[in-house]
């Protein structure tokens, strides 16, 4: 993330987590609300980010349930 990314953007709006899957470490922007779900930036897991608090740098961060057909 460059410091152009950062002009503009509110405090505490970016949020970094790590995959679970891959280990990979990136930053999310995340307004307060519900968990969110995104493909992560390097594998592409399905990927349920929530914020933890608001003040925080980390956000809570598990592989995303799969959807099953039903028969």
């Amino acid at each position: 993330m460059t410091d152009e990314d950062l002009q503009g953007a509110e405090p505490g709006a970016w949020h970094s987590y790590r995959c679970p899957v891959c280990g990979h470490t990136d930053e999310v922007q995340l307004a307060g609300g519900p968990a969110s779900t995104m493909p992560c930036s390097h594998c592409g897991t399905a990927l349920e980010v929530a914020l933890r608090a608001p003040d925080e740098a980390s956000v809570a961060v598990k592989v995303a349930a799969r959807w099953r057909r039903a028969r």
